[in-house]
């Protein structure tokens, strides 16, 4: 038997239900948006971050083809450039063209993790994650929520 004790250093989570704050918001193509951000305390070389994301969205029905792509960014040390980014996923939706509706609004939901082994830059510190998102797809979505960010720091 294998024995593997995981020692937690710090925990901390941002939760925006949906409905509430700033939710729901549209978002259109070309700029960067803060979604919410969490600080994490680093106390070794050879503490390990783990990052969780899930996001809501719904893509905007129009007339002409819908191809809403998000881009969901994890920064650290900021809430946009020059922060570095330490992981992206897109997620994206192909809902037809004109000539196939009516259409109905669909929702979609996309999630992520990940993981990262802490720099001695990085040892006694708070480092901040930022969870963004950029629409880099045509036409317009709208997140909805819920949004919701945490991050375990172990050893």
């Amino acid at each position: 038997m294998i024995d593997i004790t995981v020692t937690i250093i710090d925990y901390q989570y941002q939760e925006v239900p949906a409905g509430s704050g700033s939710l729901p918001f549209i978002i259109a193509p070309g700029s960067e948006v803060l979604l919410t951000s969490i600080f994490l305390q680093v106390t070794s070389a050879s503490n390990r971050i783990e990052l969780k994301a899930t996001i809501g969205w719904e893509a905007q029905l129009l007339i002409v083809n819908i191809v809403p792509k998000l881009l969901f960014r994890l920064r650290r040390g900021g809430t946009g450039a020059p922060a570095p980014i330490v992981f992206q996923t897109t997620d994206s939706a192909f809902l037809g063209t004109a000539s196939e509706g009516p259409w109905v609004a669909l929702d979609f939901t996309t999630s992520f993790q990940h993981t990262e082994t802490a720099t001695p830059a990085m040892v006694g510190t708070f480092q901040q994650y930022a969870l963004t998102v950029e629409h880099i797809g045509q036409n317009v979505a709208t997140i909805t929520g819920p949004v919701h960010m945490d991050g375990i720091v172990y050893l």
